[in-house]
Formats: C-alpha cells, sequence, structure tokens
C-alpha cells in the first residue's frame, strides 16, 4: 500500500488559485429596443386614452354618405368620421357607424340628435348650399344632458337648433296642425321673436304637441296667462267699419305662424312662464279672447226628428250666447223601447251662468235645474245655415211644452227635449187641418148661396122697378110745384126746394136699371156667387183630401 504521505513529496507545489470578479457592463446595443418599446407603449396608452366613442346612426337611405370620407361636424367643427356603413336586418334603412373624436363624449347623449347636411330647398328657405362643394356631412345637436348612449336614429329633415342659444321652450297643445311647419314664425305683437322647433302626436292620439322657442329677452313677455294662437293666413272682417284684412306678416301667410300676446290687459299678468310650461294653442285671435271656462257639465239630449247638419264641435245656445258644444254625436239601439236612439252629448259651462261659483253644492244645482225644465226649459235642434243645412243645439224656454223631467241616473243627466222648427210647423199644419175638418162647410156655403139668390130676386124685382117709376113721377109733379112756387116764394125756400130737386134726380139715376150702381152691384153679386162656388169646391176637396193642404193639388190624370 502506497503512502499518501510519499506520493506528496514527488510532486510539485502549485500556486493557489485567486478568484475575481468580473465588472458587468451596460451595452449601449440595448438602447434602442428599449427605447423602442417605451414609445410603443406609450402610444399605445395614447391611443387608449385619446379614442373617442364609436357610434351608430340609423337613416332610412344613406345618401351623400361615403365611408371614410363623410365627417361628422359640430358647429363646422369636426369632431369625427364615418368608418362604415351597413344595411339594417329589414332592408329598411341602412346604420352607419362613425368614430369620434375624445372630446365629443360629452357631446354625446341620449337627448343628441343626427341628420344629414345637403343642399335642400323648402318652402320659403334654402340651406346647405355649401355641401354642393365640400359634400354631404353629418351634424348633431347635444340637446340637454343625459345618460350616455351610442346608438342613434338619424331625422329625416335638420331640425331647429336652440341649444345654447338665450330664451326659452315652451309646449302647446291643438286639435290639429293647421298650416304650421317646424320653422314657422312665432309673433309678439307683429315682431319675429321665435319659431317653432318640433311638434308631434300626443300619447293617446288627439292632441298636436307643439314645441316652440322664444328668443331671449322676448322670453320675459311670456306669461302665466299669456294666450297663443294660430297666426296662419289672413282672417277677413266684415263690419260696420268696412272691410278689414288682419295678419301678422307675408311670411304668416305663406309658411304659417303662431302669434301670442296679453288678451285681457285687466287680468293680473302673472308671473313669467317657466321653461317647457303647457299653453293652449288657440285657431284663431278671437276663440283665444274669449274667455276659459274650466268648469263643464255634460248632459245627453235625445231629439225625435233627424240629426242631419249636427257635428261635434257645434255650439250650444241659450238666447243667442255660445254656453257649450257637442261632444259626440252617436246610435245607439235601445233593449227596452226596441228602437234605435240618437244620443247626443253636450258640455255647458257652468261658470257661465255661475260666475260666482254660487252653486257648487250638487243637490242645489239639481234642485234649481228641475225648477227650471218644470219652468219649460227644453233643448231644440236649429239651422244656424239653411244653405249648408248646419245646425245648433239651442236651450230656451218654451212654457207651452209638455210636462217632463230630468233623467238623473245614467252616465250623463238627460235633459228634455222640444220637437225642432219644421217639427213643429208640421205639427201646427196637421191642427189647421183638423180645425177645418170641423167646421159646416157645406152649411155655410148652402146660406151664403141662399142669401145671394135673394139679393139677386130683390134686385130684379118688378115691384122695386114700378116703385122707382112711380117716384119718377112724383118727382115731375114736384118739379111743376117748384115751378109754380118759385115767384111766390122766398129765395131762401126756393134754394131748398133746388137741392131738394137735385137730390131726388140724384136717387132716380141711382135706382134706375142701367145705373153704374146698379151694373157694380149686379158685379159684385156674381163675383160672391163664384166665391161661394169656388169655397164648396174647396170644402168638397178637403173632405176628399185634408192633406192637399200641404202636398196641393194631384195632377189629373
Amino acid at each position: 500500500m502506497t503512502d499518501p504521505h510519499s506520493l506528496d513529496m514527488d510532486v510539485p507545489e502549485l500556486p493557489d488559485a485567486s478568484v475575481k470578479t468580473l465588472s458587468r457592463r451596460f451595452s449601449l446595443v440595448w438602447l434602442v429596443p428599449i427605447a423602442a418599446a417605451l414609445i410603443g407603449g406609450w402610444l399605445v396608452v395614447k391611443a387608449l386614452t385619446e379614442k373617442g366613442p364609436e357610434i351608430t346612426i340609423t337613416f332610412k337611405s344613406a345618401e351623400g354618405i361615403e365611408t371614410d370620407k363623410t365627417k361628422v361636424k359640430y358647429k363646422d367643427v369636426e369632431i369625427g368620421q364615418v368608418t362604415g356603413i351597413t344595411f339594417g336586418e329589414d332592408i329598411s334603412h341602412v346604420t352607419v357607424k362613425a368614430r369620434l373624436v375624445k372630446e365629443a363624449e360629452r357631446f354625446i347623449s341620449e337627448n343628441t340628435r343626427f341628420w344629414v347636411v345637403r343642399a335642400r330647398l323648402a318652402v320659403g328657405e334654402i340651406s346647405g348650399l355649401g355641401t354642393l362643394f365640400s359634400g354631404s356631412y353629418i351634424d348633431l345637436d347635444p340637446g340637454k344632458p343625459g345618460k350616455p348612449a351610442h346608438a342613434f336614429t338619424g331625422l329625416d329633415v335638420p331640425p331647429i337648433v336652440t341649444s345654447g342659444m338665450p330664451g326659452r321652450h315652451y309646449i302647446l297643445e291643438s286639435e290639429s296642425r293647421g298650416s304650421l311647419e317646424v320653422g314657422s314664425p312665432v309673433y309678439y305683437r307683429q315682431i319675429r321673436v321665435g319659431e317653432l322647433v318640433s311638434f308631434r302626436l300626443s300619447d293617446d292620439g288627439m292632441k298636436i304637441i307643439s314645441r316652440i322657442f322664444v328668443n331671449a329677452p322676448y322670453d320675459q313677455y311670456v306669461l302665466k296667462n299669456t294666450r297663443f294662437w294660430n297666426a296662419s293666413g289672413f282672417d277677413v272682417k266684415i263690419d260696420a267699419n268696412g272691410v278689414r284684412i288682419d295678419t301678422e306678416s307675408v311670411a304668416s301667410i305663406l309658411l304659417g305662424g303662431i302669434a301670442f300676446d296679453i288678451v285681457n290687459p285687466r287680468e293680473p299678468p302673472g308671473n313669467q312662464a317657466e321653461e317647457d310650461a303647457v299653453f293652449k294653442l288657440f285657431p284663431q285671435r278671437e276663440k283665444a279672447q274669449e274667455k276659459i271656462y274650466p268648469i263643464e257639465n255634460y248632459w245627453v239630449l235625445h231629439f225625435n226628428g233627424p240629426v242631419g247638419g249636427l257635428s261635434p264641435g257645434a255650439p250650444v245656445k241659450y238666447q243667442g250666447i255660445q254656453i257649450g258644444e257637442v261632444l259626440n254625436v252617436n246610435l245607439l239601439y235601445d233593449p227596452k223601447q226596441k228602437a234605435v236612439r240618437i244620443p247626443v252629448v253636450i258640455a255647458i259651462e257652468t261658470e257661465r251662468f255661475y260666475p260666482d261659483n254660487t252653486l257648487t253644492d250638487e243637490m242645489s244645482r239639481r234642485r234649481l235645474m228641475d225648477h227650471l225644465v218644470e219652468k219649460g226649459l227644453r233643448a231644440q235642434l236649429q239651422t244656424s245655415n239653411y244653405v249648408t243645412g248646419q245646425q245648433i243645439v239651442a236651450i230656451d224656454f218654451f212654457p207651452t211644452a209638455k210636462p217632463s223631467r230630468i233623467a238623473w241616473d245614467g252616465k250623463h243627466p238627460e235633459l228634455p227635449t222640444a220637437p225642432a222648427q219644421l217639427q213643429q210647423l208640421g205639427e201646427r199644419v196637421n191642427q189647421l187641418i183638423a180645425r177645418l175638418e170641423k167646421l159646416p162647410i157645406e152649411q155655410i156655403a148652402d146660406n151664403l148661396k141662399g142669401t145671394l139668390e135673394g139679393t139677386s130676386r130683390i134686385t130684379n124685382s118688378p115691384d122695386l122697378l114700378e116703385s122707382v117709376r112711380s117716384l119718377n113721377a112724383a118727382v115731375k109733379e114736384f118739379q111743376m110745384l117748384t115751378v109754380e112756387l118759385r115767384t111766390r116764394t122766398t129765395p131762401e125756400i126756393h134754394e131748398t126746394l133746388r137741392q131738394a130737386r137735385n137730390s131726388l134726380t140724384a136717387t132716380e139715376n141711382i135706382l134706375s136699371s142701367d145705373s153704374p150702381v146698379q151694373t157694380r152691384l149686379k158685379s159684385a153679386l156674381d163675383e160672391f156667387a163664384s166665391a161661394a162656388r169656388a169655397l164648396r169646391l174647396l170644402a168638397d176637396t178637403l173632405e176628399r183630401n185634408p192633406q192637399a193642404i200641404l202636398t196641393g193639388k194631384e195632377p189629373q190624370k
């Protein structure tokens, strides 16, 4: 076995190793990828932070819109661009995608409106002429602040933009739109102070909701008791002063218009109306000047005759003063009477009768109405225009009306009615015919005939002629006596005798058979006899055909 110590003696000693730590130096080569990475990250972060919203807008057509070319602008400042155009699911519309800048986020909400600006020619307005050279673009109106949104429906017609403008919006309610259009002017004392922004149907479809904007400082004149009316066209009035034509302006004749004012300056004006205050839009100035009675009572009427010419909106009048209007005219089958009835529903403005609200108690009002009906209060159909046949409901007192009462049971109380004017005329004619039938016309004719015959016999009697001859002879003898006494009597007696002679001569002329008096007397008796015969023929005709007094004589076959 070898000794390990003996081996170490033979191997020379080696020096000890020394360990040195080498220092690592940064190579400049790595600066390029690091800088590139930092710049790329910064660009990514910047792109993400500055990335604007992406929205979709639905239009009926893509006319004038091109991908990557059509701009999105607000107040003529570019804020985005169209990135794509696709069809909708039902191919009835197109969907336009647009990328907006970051700053545009504050403009976009659920109330934002978009539309395409292109050259347009409308009534009284030419717009978008600049797009003939620069091309169409999409414009927007931010509207009021609202919840964030990214899908919108574009407008077909550019709206009236009032965002950011000094003034106030107001809501007008009317039964019809008339000739009003978006952009129609709003006038205050014939000064243009605003315009119609939009209009739509109410939820129930019974009203037109119009939205107008009144510029400052004119909005301070819109008070709580201000009245608005449709000032479209012109009004023609004919009165004692002649013919007058009223209009707000030439533009209102062509484009329509709305006017407002305080129609009753004696009433307290009230405070300034708030934003989006609701007003009623009257059809014309005269209607706006009428006093408003908010309290109405509803009544139902049943007329026995036809109601042609009576339509909803027809006036209800008392002594010529309108107190309400007709609301509805319908057909209704009555199972109790097994007949079809025509109920007419009317509204009466109660405050016209009780301006001080003196009869607010329902029972007091019922007692009053029952008392008035007992006095003859009735509703009657009357023709207001004989050319068009238009009818109205007239409420008045008819003392000779049959007794009746108000039917308070039912949805609306039923007010008794009186026959129409033509019906009353027919009833009077029937009563006249009934009275004529009761007259003894034949007996009257016979008596009249006997009287005429007796008169004729007396006139042509020989005794009467003989008496006239005797009287004539007596006159001649009296004349001879007058001649004899002429020289013997005084002038007074002579004059008296002369007057007596003239009187006797006139009597002889009258009683002679060929005198004009006798001729006229005979002619009058003949005409009287003819009248008697005609009266008998009339009596026979009425006896056989009583309705001939209305229908006339039947033609001979």
